[in-house]
C-alpha cells in the first residue's frame, strides 16, 4: 500500500483502519515542502499526531520545548543533515526521571552498508526507503511504539528503585523510637564535619546530652514511660536548636548535637537552652522532674587526631558535669 495522495487526507480516505496500539507524538523534519506534508498525512493516517519542521535547527527548537515518541527526518537537508540532528537531538540533556526515548528514523534513499552504519553511529535506530511506502512506515511507526513503550517502563522501574534506595537509606539512619538520626547517620556525618573542619579550619562544635538518673527513672515508671521520655526530649532538642544543627540519638538515653559554625560559646548556650526547656517540661520522676546534662566541645584540628577525640572530650565534658551534680552543661575548653 502507498501513502495517501498528495490531494488525500484522513478524513477523505475510504479505507476504515483500526487505531494504533498507542498515539505517538512524531516530528517530520524534510525541507521539501511536498514530501514534509506527504509523510505528516500518512502518519496522521495511521493514527499519530504530528509536528512539522522544515530544518534540523527548527527540529532541536521543537525537541527542546517538549520531547517527542519519534523523529521522522529527511538524510540530506541544507545547513544540518537528518545524521547530524539525530546527534545533536541525543545530546539533549534528560532528566533521570524522564520516561520519554526518542525513536530516530532517517529517510533515505540510500542503502548501502556505510551509508547505514553512519546513521547508526549517529544515534539513528531505524531507516525508511524514499520515497515511502506506507505499510513500511507502519511497521517502522509499530517497532517504534514497542521501543518507546519499553524505555518507558524501564525509567517508571528505575525510579521506582531510588526512591526504595532512598527509603532504605533513610531508614536506615532513622533512631526508630524518636525519629531523628541515628548512631548510623552520626558516624557518617561527624567524619565528614571533622573533615571540613580540619581542612577549612572552620569552627565546628560538638554535644553530648545524657538524661540524667534514666535508668531510675525507667525502673521506677517503666520502660513505656521511658520510651515517651525519650521521644519528648528528643523533640526538644530538635525544636530548640538551629535549623542547620543535627540532633541524633546515639545509644540509650544520650542524644549528640553537631552545631556547624558555631564556637564553644555558642554551643554552650544553645544547649543550656536545651537543658533549661527540657526542666521545663516537667516531666514526673521518682527524684523530681526530668533533666538533663551536657558536655561540650569544639573541634581542635591541631590538637584532635580524628572525630573520635573531638566526640571523646565532648564526652569527658558529660562526665564532668555528672560529677558536679547534673542538670548542667560543662564545656572542654581546648588546650592551648
Amino acid at each position: 500500500m502507498t501513502a495517501p495522495g498528495p490531494g488525500n487526507d484522513e478524513s477523505e480516505t475510504s479505507t476504515k483502519r483500526l487505531p494504533p496500539p498507542r498515539s505517538l507524538d512524531v516530528v517530520v523534519v524534510d525541507d521539501e515542502l511536498g514530501s514534509r506534508r506527504a509523510i505528516d498525512r500518512a502518519v496522521r493516517f495511521l493514527g499519530h499526531s504530528t509536528r512539522l519542521a522544515e530544518s534540523g535547527e527548527h527540529a532541536l527548537r521543537l525537541l527542546a520545548e517538549q520531547r517527542p515518541h519519534v523523529v521522522i527526518a529527511d538524510w540530506e537537508m541544507p545547513g544540518m543533515t537528518g545524521p547530524e540532528l539525530c546527534k545533536l537531538a541525543r545530546e539533549l540533556r534528560v532528566s533521570p526521571d524522564e520516561a520519554r526515548y526518542t525513536y530516530f528514523i532517517l529517510l533515505t534513499g540510500h542503502d548501502d552498508h556505510e551509508h547505514m552504519l553512519e546513521g547508526m553511529e549517529a544515534g539513528a535506530d531505524d531507516f525508511q526507503r524514499k520515497p515511502f511506502d506506507l505499510a513500511e512506515l507502519e511497521a517502522r511507526l509499530l517497532a517504534a511504539a514497542r521501543v518507546v513503550a519499553h524505555h518507558e517502563e524501564l525509567v517508571v522501574e528505575a525510579a521506582k528503585l531510588r526512591r526504595e534506595s532512598r527509603r532504605h537509606y533513610v531508614d536506615a539512619h532513622t533512631d526508630a523510637l524518636t525519629g531523628i538520626r541515628n548512631r548510623r547517620a552520626l558516624d557518617d556525618d561527624l567524619a565528614q564535619l571533622f573533615a571540613r573542619a580540619t581542612r577549612y579550619d572552620h569552627r565546628y562544635a560538638i554535644a553530648i546530652c545524657d538524661i540524667d538518673h534514666f535508668k531510675a527513672y525507667n525502673d521506677a515508671l517503666g520502660h513505656l514511660a521511658g520510651d515517651q521520655a525519650l521521644c519528648r526530649v528528643a523533640e526538644v532538642l530538635e525544636t530548640t536548636v538551629r535549623s542547620s544543627d543535627a540532633v541524633y540519638r546515639f545509644g540509650g538515653e544520650e542524644f549528640v548535637v553537631l552545631f556547624p559554625e558555631q564556637s564553644l560559646d555558642q554551643a554552650t548556650l544553645a544547649m543550656d537552652r536545651v537543658r533549661v526547656a527540657v526542666e521545663q517540661l516537667a516531666i514526673p520522676g521518682p527524684s523530681g522532674v526530668l533533666t538533663v546534662s551536657a558536655g561540650v566541645a569544639e573541634v581542635a584540628p591541631g590538637q584532635d587526631r580524628g572525630a573520635a577525640e573531638w566526640l571523646a572530650r565532648a564526652d569527658a565534658a558529660l562526665y564532668g558535669a555528672k560529677a558536679d551534680g547534673r542538670n548542667r552543661v560543662e564545656a572542654m575548653p581546648v588546650e592551648v
